[in-house]
Formats: structure tokens, C-alpha cells, sequence
């Protein structure tokens, strides 16, 4: 009877090997991401009384006087069911642009800086490395990192004037007939679409943008004047910010851009979670 169990035991021991080595084998590469570092300006300190880039900033970062113009809205449920999913469905339009730019986002938020584990349970959920539907990024601002997985896509503009955004409808057909695979089917079939038949517009925002310069790395300089419907008052967010392949670049830049910004005391000790305060807003 022993050796019998003994033989048991063995046979469910290598099964379970035999089952790990297989999953090994079959499991993908975490997906690679780039970074990109974002920090929070003072905008007290650095606009000017018409809420743009103060001309001694303009100079310091080497912007000029030019900026593009950038509308976006965003569409979630009334009780942002695709946000507590952590899911994003943005509608963007850039000056001259010919078309809508449609960006579906997800997000995983990164604790004390470990994002292998963010990597790890993303794969888990089928973003891996053969997936190149998605732009992988890692959002670094003062105090947080998250990962973001994006898919981009585009639908047309013909029929809008210069700049103009959908209205609630037409920016929902938009979104639910280019919708990826993942996001239609996340928590149920067919779940995006049906859920997104109840969404509701927040926005529209128009944003600043000045391209500039810090320590030869290109850096972008935004403006985000966002509206909130129950207080009728405008908080301006100033946000600059800078890309990078890897950690090590992203962390020597980032590391001396804070030093930088807090010798000139108009850095804020902590991230801007634009999109959040979007949600809240309208």
C-alpha cells in the first residue's frame, strides 16, 4: 500500500512538472516599454496673465513663442465603469490633422517602483511581447510610476471644422467601431461595446503644447486648462515632460531635471492625474 502511494505521489509530482515545464515553454516574453517622465510645474510661478509659458521659462527651455493646439475628450459610463477597469477611451485632434486620433488605454499602477510585477500581470491578462496592437510605457512622475498599454487608432475628420470635437454620439460610434479585441470582450462578451452604448463625453479640453529643450533632451512643456461643471472655475495644470528608452535614462535625466526645477522652486511635489481630475470635472 505504500509503495503504491508512494507511486501515486510520483506520477502527480511529475504531471505537475511536466504541466509548469509546458506553461514555461508556451508562456510569452513580458512586453518592453519605454518611459516617458512627467512633472508637475508650478503654474502660479512659470504662466503669465494670459496662461501661457512665461518668457523667462520660454527661454530657459528653449521653446519659442509657438505651441500647437490639441483638443481631447474622453468617453467613460456615469459611474466610469471603464476607468474602475482601468480602461481609457480618449478622442484627440491636433491642429491641421486630418483625422480623429482614437486611443484606447490601459493601466496598471506600479507599487514601490516594481514593474516587473505591473509587466508580469499585464502578460497574465494577454499583453505580452508578441502583441503589437499596444504601445507599452512606463509613466514616471514624481511620485508614481504606472504602466500604460495603448492602441491607437484613427477615423475621419471630413465634415468638422478645423479643431472641432464629436459631439457624445458621434465620438461613441467612433469608439466602439474601431474598439480593440481586448478592451470589446474585457470582462465579458462583448462587454466594451455595450458598455460604452451608455457613455457620457467629459470634455472637451483644449491643451497647450511647447516643444523645448532641457540638457539635450527633447522636452514638452503642456498647458491643460480643465473646467470644473460644479465649482465654474478653470484649474490650469503645467506639466513637462520627456521620453526615454530605457530606466537608467529615463532615471539620470529625471533625477537631474527635478534637481534643475526645484533650484528654480517651480516644481510641485506631486503628479498632476490629469485624467483623473478630468473624471471628476463634468
Amino acid at each position: 500500500m505504500k509503495k503504491f502511494m508512494h507511486i501515486l505521489v510520483s506520477m502527480a509530482v511529475m504531471a505537475s512538472a511536466f504541466q509548469f515545464s509546458v506553461l514555461s515553454v508556451c508562456a510569452e516574453e513580458n512586453i518592453v516599454p519605454d518611459y516617458e517622465v512627467k512633472l508637475l510645474l508650478d503654474s502660479d510661478f512659470v504662466l503669465n496673465s494670459d496662461d501661457l509659458l512665461k518668457k523667462t521659462y520660454r527661454n530657459l527651455f528653449e521653446t519659442g513663442t509657438n505651441y500647437d493646439e490639441i483638443g481631447v475628450l474622453y468617453i467613460d459610463t456615469e459611474d466610469l465603469a471603464f476607468n474602475e477597469e482601468g480602461w481609457i477611451n480618449r478622442v484627440r485632434i491636433k491642429e491641421d490633422g486630418d483625422d480623429f486620433d482614437l486611443t484606447y488605454k490601459k493601466r496598471y499602477a506600479i507599487q514601490n517602483e516594481d514593474i516587473e510585477s505591473a509587466l508580469d500581470l499585464a502578460n497574465t491578462e494577454g499583453f505580452d511581447i508578441t502583441d503589437t496592437n499596444y504601445e507599452a510605457q512606463i509613466d514616471w512622475g514624481y511620485e508614481k510610476m504606472t504602466l500604460s498599454l495603448s492602441c491607437n487608432k484613427t477615423a475621419s475628420n471630413s465634415g468638422y471644422d478645423d479643431m472641432e470635437l464629436p459631439g457624445k454620439n458621434a465620438a461613441i460610434e467612433m469608439l466602439k467601431d474601431k474598439m480593440p479585441g481586448k478592451l470589446e470582450d474585457w470582462s465579458d462578451n462583448n462587454w466594451g461595446k455595450d458598455t460604452i452604448e451608455d457613455g457620457k463625453k467629459f470634455g472637451p479640453i483644449y491643451y497647450l503644447k511647447y516643444r523645448g529643450e532641457y540638457n539635450n533632451t527633447d522636452i514638452d512643456i503642456e498647458i491643460w486648462p480643465i473646467y470644473n461643471e460644479e465649482t465654474e472655475e478653470t484649474e490650469y495644470i503645467t506639466e513637462l515632460s520627456f521620453k526615454a528608452d530605457t530606466y537608467g535614462a529615463a532615471e539620470a535625466t529625471r533625477a537631474a531635471l527635478i534637481s534643475y526645477l526645484d533650484g528654480l522652486d517651480i516644481l510641485l511635489h506631486s503628479d498632476s492625474l490629469k485624467t483623473q481630475k478630468i473624471l471628476s470635472s463634468y
